[in-house]
């Protein structure tokens, strides 16, 4: 009985601990692909996800920017009610804003940011770095860091991991074979070491 009882008291505590934790080191910023891939030189739908609101400070958000290099194409924030959205093309590539119009994306509520976008020409993982501003305290957190294998002195993914997405070539994406498979697994993983801009 003993034995039991301690094993309860273990995992209630392993719960309160990762609820405790999820708001600083398990979430951050999310590329949804929302079951359709990405295909090198087409046009699909993404969705950006910001899980929660700034892990500087503690306050909801009220303003996003995303950043996507100069090889992606046409980029389209789609309507979010509560929000305005705008690109913009820059020196590095297109960047997507929005801003709140009323009150703030509550701290433990999820972002969801759809957009229309015309992915690169080329195949291989790229990086969209995304920064958050809030509110009610003010903050910003901006999500950059890349994904890299843990060391001594840095943690695996990092606190602030930068969002990537892999982009397939047409012969792959439209492939379900087990050969094509392994081909996309490879060119994902080996890729999202070291991304595009």
């Amino acid at each position: 009985m003993r034995g039991r009882m301690t094993i309860a008291l273990a995992l209630v505590a392993s719960a309160y601990l990762s609820v405790a934790n999820v708001s600083s080191a398990g979430a951050h910023a999310i590329i949804q692909l929302n079951g359709v891939p990405a295909v090198a030189g087409k046009t699909s739908a993404m969705t950006l996800e910001i899980q929660h609101g700034c892990i500087t400070g503690g306050g909801g958000t009220v303003g996003v920017a995303a950043q996507l290099g100069k090889n992606f194409g046409v980029v389209t924030p789609q309507v979010v009610d509560g929000w305005t959205g705008s690109a913009a093309k820059n020196g590095s590539g297109t960047s997507v804003t929005w801003a709140a119009t009323g009150a703030a994306q509550p701290f433990d509520q999820p972002l969801l940011l759809p957009l229309q976008v015309k992915w690169p020409s080329k195949s291989g993982v790229y990086s969209i770095t995304a920064t958050q501003t809030c509110s009610g305290p003010s903050g910003e957190t901006t999500w950059s860091e890349p994904v890299k294998p843990a060391t001594a002195n840095s943690p695996s993914p990092p606190l602030t991991p930068l969002a990537t997405v892999c982009v397939l070539p047409k012969r792959l994406a439209k492939s379900s074979s087990p050969s094509a498979a392994k081909a996309i697994d490879k060119l994902c993983a080996v890729a999202s070491l070291s991304p595009n801009k």
